[in-house]
């Protein structure tokens, strides 16, 4: 990793010096370092017991970016790279932005490359634990859906202070739903298989920003398709996932308020960083036999309310985020139903002008999956998922 951050730090100085049109650059970064505890009931520990885990980790939203501005302010760049791993492994860099942008006239923006759609861009203040693929961070999970950071080309509308316009266009990028995308006939098994892969739309995310005085509101849409030439005519030949998003947030002197509420279905088939470690096998649509397939119903909220006291500001957060799928109909098998829950506090201290603290303490409840064991005598008990809690500290430098 050292090797090939060296090779892209030199590059980015020559491109700042090699470049006499470019009038404005910035470059920056955040180191974030995580000392936290996780204490987990047996029933989501992977262990027959309880279990308490101490952490001492540089999680991998820690970044490094440049920004390149243009002369005459109409065109520019942006570059992020993050540290992808934990623990004292070698890590890798990896590129969580890189777009550039061209300001077409006073009212539109088209920006083309790797980075978010503008959906659903407000996150509640909970930042400990993205340990691996775990997402603890930004309520993944729990009631916040992330548009994710994809190649897109984006169009960014803005009529007035007041409104702003953004759709953007990009690859859908939809998972298969359980099954594979094989071909009509698989020689391997000499069996039929679903079916291939066929047509795809553009996966299309519509959002704005409306500003109403102390109150801006975050409305938006997505919605992406992915199609199958079947073999079976009663086969299902589609996937489609889609998300509803309204987010909101005010302020009143020392006191902040922001929330979401999400709707939607089959997430965990799009790249929404929307789904929590625990259901990434019931995110998204779910293959119940005879080549079809069931659409997983989603709801997710959540709710950030924050005082400063000082130089401190304290947060109290509420997620719950649902999950539910009719798996097997026609049989004695009930709909796959299961709510997650976090509750819990975050409080960012400012010690000096470019170093934070923030202790955390948050709460996980994974709910019970109903009706998800079969007994012995053929019907379906309750499934306990279990609690969990984290509790650290977080040490931030900005630079």
């Amino acid at each position: 990793m050292r090797k090939t951050f060296t090779v892209t730090f030199i590059s980015l100085l020559i491109a700042i010096y090699a470049a006499p049109t470019i009038a404005d650059v910035k470059i920056g970064g955040i180191i974030f370092t995580d000392v936290w505890y996780e204490f987990k009931d047996k029933e989501n520990s992977g262990t027959t017991d309880d279990l308490a885990k101490f952490k001492v980790q540089i999680p991998n939203i820690t970044r490094f970016y440049g920004k390149w501005t243009s002369e005459d302010k109409d065109a520019g760049m942006y570059i992020e790279f993050g540290i992808d791993g934990n623990g004292t492994l070698e890590r890798d860099v990896v590129t969580r932005h890189a777009c550039g942008w061209w300001q077409a006239n006073p009212n539109l923006k088209i920006t083309a490359g790797m980075t978010v759609t503008g959906l659903s861009p407000l996150n509640p203040q909970q930042l400990i634990g993205a340990e691996g693929y775990k997402l603890n961070v930004i309520g993944g999970g729990f009631g916040d859906v992330y548009s994710g950071r994809i190649p897109l080309v984006k169009f960014t509308l803005t009529p007035s202070k007041q409104f702003t316009l953004n759709v953007a266009i990009s690859d859908p990028d939809i998972t298969s739903a359980g099954f594979k995308d094989i071909i009509k006939y698989d020689k391997n098994t000499n069996k039929d298989g679903w079916g291939e892969y066929s047509t795809s739309l553009p996966r299309i995310d519509i959002s704005a920003v409306i500003n109403a005085g102390p109150l801006t509101l975050y409305p938006g849409v997505m919605f992406a398709n992915k199609t199958f030439d079947v073999s079976d005519k009663n086969a299902d030949d589609s996937i489609s996932t889609y998300v509803v998003s309204v987010a909101a947030k005010t302020s009143m002197g020392p006191i902040t308020l922001k929330g979401e509420i999400n709707i939607g279905q089959n997430w965990g088939n799009q790249d929404l960083l929307a789904i929590g470690l625990e259901n990434k096998s019931f995110g998204g649509a779910v293959a119940i036999g005879g080549n079809q397939i069931e659409n997983t119903e989603m709801f997710g909220g959540w709710l950030d309310a924050g005082i400063a006291v000082g130089a401190a500001e304290i947060h109290a957060i509420l997620g719950i985020q649902d999950y539910s799928n009719e798996m097997a109909p026609d049989t004695d098998r009930d709909d796959f139903k299961q709510t997650c829950m976090m509750f819990g506090f975050s409080i960012p201290i400012k010690v000096a002008k470019n170093f934070k603290i923030r202790p955390e303490l948050m709460l996980y409840d994974l709910g019970t999956r109903e009706k998800f064991t079969k007994t012995d005598v053929g019907d379906y008990d309750d499934q306990e998922r279990g609690k969990y809690m984290i509790a650290g500290v977080q040490f931030q430098a900005t630079f």
